[in-house]
C-alpha cells in the first residue's frame, strides 16, 4: 500500500535538476482535459453536465446542479477555463517521468473525487473537485500571472497550495482578483457568513426603500423608444419581439396590439433617430416630462403567467419615480462625469454626454439607493475591522455593478430567453455599447438583488454569495503565499529580477477586446460606492502612473491592437516578454496562451516571443470556448481552440527537436475535442498548424 507522499515512483521532490525538463514539455492528457474545458465554458451547461454524467458512468439527480462559477462574482473579459489554468501549472512543476493515471489524479480527476461530487450537485467539473497531491511541490516555487484578468491561473495556482502572485494593469481586475484569490484564502468561510449577513441587511433596507416604485409579482418591463419630431411622437421600433411567437405592434395612431402575426414589416431600428433620442432622453433626465413620457414609453410587461401590455399602474409607478429622481436630482450618487471620448465602446452613445445618463429615472435611483447604502456601510466597516471590512464591501460593491449591468438603457430583452440581455451583451456582440429600438429594465427588489446576491441559498443562478462560499472552502487554510498586485506587466523588473519558477500568462488576444474601454462602464460605480475603502484596497499598487483618484482606468501601456495601432501590440507586448524574463528564473518556465483568426495577429506574438529571447520546447491545443460562445471581434465565430506555447529563455535551451515538437501538436489535435463526435473543422485545423508552424520557425 503507498504511503501519504508517495506515487508508483515513490516521493517526487523536484529538484533542480528534474525541473530543467517538466512533464508539460512532453506530454499532458489533451482529451480529458480539453473536454472538461469545453463543458466548463458553456453559458447553458445543463445537457452537457448530464453527458458527461453519461460518459463517465456518474450518477446524477435530477437536471439541477450547483455550479457557483467564479465569473459570477463580476462581469470580465476572456475568461479561461480552470481545468486547463490547473493542469497548465502542474504539469509545469513536475518532471515528465508521471504517469497520465498519477497526473490527473494529482489533479483531483479521479471517480471518488467526481462521485462525491456529482452526490453533492456538482457537475463533474475538474474545477470542483479537490487536487489529491502526494507531490512534494517545493515550498519556494512559486507561478507568476502578470497580466491575471479574470483569475483563472492564479486560483488554480493557490489550489494547488503554490506560492502565486497575480498581477493586472486594470484596476477592475485588479479588484477582481482580490476577490476571487487573496481574500477568500486569508480570511475563509468566516467571510462568506459575514457576508450573506451584509446582504441580508442590505436587501431588507433596498426592499423598503424601493418597492415603492415596483409592483410585485412583475418579472420585466420592455421600454419602447420613441422620439418627438416634427410635432409626431415617432417609435423607433414598430415590431417588438416579446418571446419566439409574440409581439408587441405598434400601431399608426401610436396604440399598441399583442399579436402573434408580426406581419411583413421587418423588425428592426430606426437607427438614424437614435441621436435625437439620445438628445431629448437627456432633456428628460433634466426634468422635461413631456419628453420623459415619449422617450421611455413603457410597452409591456412580463408577469408570471406570461406578457402584457402596460396599464395605468405600471405607468403611475414609472412617473413616480421619475417625480423622485429629480426631487433628488443634486444627490443621485452615480457619477456625473462625462463620458470619455477617447473610449470606443462607448463611441456610439457619445451623445449621452455624461455617465449618469446611462440610466432611465427608475434605473438611477435603484442605483442611488444601492450605492448610498453600500458607500456608508463601508465607511463603517473598514472603521471597525480594516482591511476584512474592506473585502466585505469589496462584494457588496460588486453586486451594485452587476445590477447596473442588467439596469441602464444599454440592455436589450432576449425574446429567445425571455430574460433580459445584459448591458455587456451589447458589448459581447458589437464590440460595442449600442442602442436598439426597446430596452429591457430590471426589477430590482423583489427579483434582481436576490439574484445577484443570493444569501443562503443552496442552488445558485449565478449569485455572489454561493461563489465566495465555494472559494472560501476552496482556498482556506491552503499553506502557501497570495500575492496581488495593481503592476504593469512593462515594469515587472522594477519589483521583481530572477523570482519565478513560472509565468503563466493569457495576454491580450491582438485585437479581441479593449479591456480598459469595456472596464469604464464600471469603474466610476466601483470607484464611487467603494471610496471609504480605496486606500485599504489599492494598498497592493505598484503601478506608479496612475491612481484610484482617477475617473478612467490606466490605458497608455495596455498591451492590445486599437483600430490602426496594430504595430503597437508587437512593441507592447514585446516589451512585457522581455520584462517577464528578467522576472523569470534562468530555468524558468514561459507557459504563453494565445488565439486568434488572424496570421497577422499570429505573427506579431511570435515575433515578440522571439525579440524577447524565448525558445519554444512545446506547443499545446486546448479547448477554450464553447460554441454557445464562440464569439469573437464584430460577431463572426471565432477559434474554439487556444494554443498554449511553451517556452524557455534561448540562452538556456541547448538542444530541441521541432521536428518532434511540430509532430507532437499535430498528434494532440485531433484529442482537443470539444465533444466526443465533433469533428474539427479543416479550415481551423490549418491556421492552427500555420500558426504552430510559424512559431517553431521563428523561436
Amino acid at each position: 500500500m503507498k504511503k501519504r507522499g508517495e506515487s508508483e515512483i515513490g516521493m517526487l521532490d523536484i529538484s533542480e535538476k528534474t525541473r530543467k525538463k517538466s512533464l508539460l514539455e512532453e506530454w499532458i492528457p489533451i482529451k480529458e482535459l480539453s473536454r472538461d474545458a469545453a463543458i466548463e465554458m458553456s453559458f447553458k451547461p445543463t445537457q452537457a453536465y448530464i453527458a458527461r454524467c453519461k460518459e463517465l458512468k456518474l450518477s446524477y439527480k435530477g437536471r439541477s446542479f450547483f455550479d457557483p462559477k467564479i465569473r459570477s462574482l463580476h462581469p470580465w473579459l476572456a475568461r479561461r477555463p480552470r481545468s486547463v489554468a490547473r493542469a497548465l501549472n502542474l504539469a509545469a512543476l513536475l518532471p515528465p517521468s508521471i504517469s497520465a493515471e498519477d497526473f490527473l489524479n494529482y489533479l483531483g480527476f479521479n471517480r471518488e473525487n467526481l462521485l462525491k461530487a456529482t452526490s453533492m450537485h456538482y457537475p463533474p467539473l475538474l474545477s470542483y473537485l479537490p487536487p489529491n497531491l502526494p507531490v512534494n511541490i517545493p515550498k519556494e516555487a512559486i507561478i507568476l500571472d502578470p497580466m491575471a484578468g479574470g483569475g483563472s491561473i492564479p486560483l488554480e495556482s493557490a489550489i494547488l497550495g503554490i506560492n502565486t502572485v497575480a498581477c493586472d494593469y486594470n484596476p477592475v481586475s485588479y479588484l477582481l482578483l482580490r476577490a476571487t484569490v487573496e481574500f477568500p484564502a486569508k480570511y475563509g468561510i468566516e467571510l462568506w457568513k459575514r457576508l450573506t449577513n451584509e446582504v441580508k441587511t442590505l436587501s431588507t433596507y433596498v426592499k423598503k426603500e424601493l418597492s415603492p416604485y415596483y409592483e410585485s409579482g412583475i418579472e420585466g418591463y420592455i421600454i419602447l423608444r420613441e422620439v418627438k419630431f416634427s410635432n409626431k411622437v415617432i417609435p423607433l421600433q414598430r415590431i417588438i419581439p416579446l418571446s419566439k411567437n409574440l409581439y408587441v405592434k405598434v400601431e399608426e395612431n401610436g396604440s399598441a396590439i399583442l399579436t402573434e402575426k408580426r406581419g411583413k414589416e421587418k423588425i428592426s431600428t430606426s437607427r438614424g433617430l437614435l441621436n435625437l433620442w439620445m438628445g431629448q432622453h437627456v432633456s428628460a433626465m433634466l426634468g422635461e416630462l413631456e419628453f420623459y413620457r415619449i422617450t421611455h414609453k413603457c410597452i409591456a410587461v412580463q408577469t408570471r403567467k406570461g406578457f402584457r401590455l402596460a396599464d395605468d399602474l405600471d405607468n403611475e409607478l414609472l412617473e413616480k419615480a421619475y417625480v423622485d429622481y429629480l426631487s433628488k436630482f443634486d444627490s443621485i450618487s452615480i457619477p456625473k462625469i462625462s463620458i470619455p471620448k477617447d473610449n470606443e465602446v462607448f463611441s456610439e452613445i457619445l451623445p449621452l454626454g455624461s455617465y449618469n445618463m446611462l440610466f432611465n429615472p427608475r434605473q438611477a435611483l435603484a442605483i442611488h439607493v444601492l450605492i448610498s447604502y453600500v458607500r456608508e456601510r463601508v465607511k463603517e466597516l473598514i472603521e471597525k475591522e480594516g482591511e476584512f471590512g474592506a473585502a466585505l464591501g469589496l462584494y457588496l460593491a460588486f453586486g451594485v455593478d452587476r445590477i447596473a449591468d442588467f439596469n441602464s438603457i444599454i440592455t436589450t430583452w432576449n425574446h429567445n430567453t425571455l430574460t433580459i440581455r445584459d448591458s455587456i451583451g451589447s458589448y459581447y456582440k458589437y464590440r460595442k455599447f449600442r442602442l436598439e429600438g426597446n430596452y429591457a429594465e430590471a426589477i430590482v427588489p423583489y427579483r434582481t438583488l436576490d439574484w445577484v446576491y443570493e444569501p443562503g441559498n443552496n442552488n445558485t443562478a449565478g449569485g455572489i454569495c454561493p461563489v465566495v462560499k465555494e472559494l472560501a472552502e476552496k482556498l482556506e487554510g491552503k499553506d502557501c503565499k497570495i500575492d496581488i498586485y495593481l503592476c504593469d506587466a512593462m515594469e515587472l523588473s522594477k519589483n521583481f529580477r530572477s523570482v519565478f519558477d513560472v509565468i503563466n500568462v493569457d495576454p491580450p488576444y491582438y485585437d479581441q477586446h479593449i479591456y480598459s474601454d469595456f472596464s469604464e462602464f464600471f469603474w466610476p460605480l466601483l470607484k464611487t460606492t467603494l471610496e471609504p475603502a480605496l486606500p485599504l484596497l489599492f494598498n497592493k499598487r505598484i503601478l506608479i502612473n496612475w491612481d484610484p483618484s482617477s475617473w478612467v482606468v490606466p490605458k497608455s501601456n495596455e498591451v492590445i491592437a486599437r483600430n490602426k495601432e496594430k504595430r503597437e501590440f508587437e512593441i507592447r507586448l514585446e516589451r512585457a516578454l522581455k520584462e517577464m524574463k528578467t522576472a523569470l528564473k534562468d530555468d524558468g518556465l514561459l507557459i504563453f496562451w494565445f488565439s486568434h483568426r488572424s496570421m497577422d495577429a499570429w505573427k506579431a506574438a511570435i515575433r515578440a516571443l522571439k525579440e524577447a529571447g524565448f525558445s519554444i520546447t512545446a506547443i499545446i491545443p486546448f479547448s477554450s470556448e464553447h460554441p454557445t460562445r464562440s464569439v469573437t471581434r464584430g460577431g463572426r465565430a471565432g477559434l474554439n481552440r487556444v494554443l498554449i506555447i511553451v517556452a524557455r529563455k534561448s540562452e538556456n535551451v541547448k538542444e530541441r527537436d521541432k521536428m518532434e515538437i511540430l509532430r507532437r501538436f499535430k498528434d494532440y489535435i485531433p484529442q482537443s475535442k470539444l465533444y466526443p463526435a465533433e469533428i474539427i473543422s479543416e479550415e481551423e485545423i490549418r491556421l492552427l498548424t500555420q500558426a504552430a508552424s510559424y512559431a517553431l520557425s521563428e523561436c
